[in-house]
């Protein structure tokens, strides 16, 4: 069984990992993830939504998201996180892109799993049957880890950070 102390330490390692790779995040050109993300949403998404994308595809680690099917798996969820949760309005985007950060290295490597989106048996099921099935596995982290990340927040210090 794990302590809270140990999912702390592990989001206090990763924190450490992602402010190392936070510049990838700050001076990426969002305009291939602003056409992509407007055509799921059906509108001008706002730039913490953008930031919020990026920062799952850094999380994730950025090559695995240049696959298309996993680069528009991880928009959706990106978007359906963001949508769900009313954007975060009380997380500095600092801790947003944390956040978003996290959950992309909890899910991305879902979508690659043997039975994830690339399978046979998944490309077999309706749209509909996909969403569901890839919105299983975000729920389960948005239950179980979602709410140790945002826990966590307070003592990882982000909102001192000035970047």
């Amino acid at each position: 069984m794990k302590s809270p102390f140990q999912e702390l330490h592990r989001f206090m390692n990763w924190k450490e990992r992602f402010l190392r790779d936070y510049e990838k995040i700050e001076s990426s050109d969002l305009e291939l993830i602003r056409g992509e993300v407007r055509e799921l949403l059906g509108q001008e998404p706002d730039e913490r939504l953008l930031k919020a994308v990026r920062s799952m595809y850094v999380g994730g680690m950025e090559r695995r998201v240049e696959d298309p099917e996993i680069r528009s798996w991880t928009n959706w969820a990106a978007v359906k996180t963001y949508k769900t949760f009313n954007e975060f309005p009380i997380l500095s985007d600092l801790e947003l892109a944390f956040v978003f950060y996290s959950v992309g290295k909890l899910f991305v490597p879902l979508l690659m799993h043997e039975r994830g989106v690339k399978s046979e048996s998944f490309k077999r099921l309706s749209r509909e049957e996909q969403e569901e099935a890839v919105f299983e596995e975000l729920d389960t982290i948005w239950e179980t880890q979602l709410t140790l990340i945002l826990q966590a927040l307070q003592f990882l210090g982000l909102n001192s950070i000035k970047k």
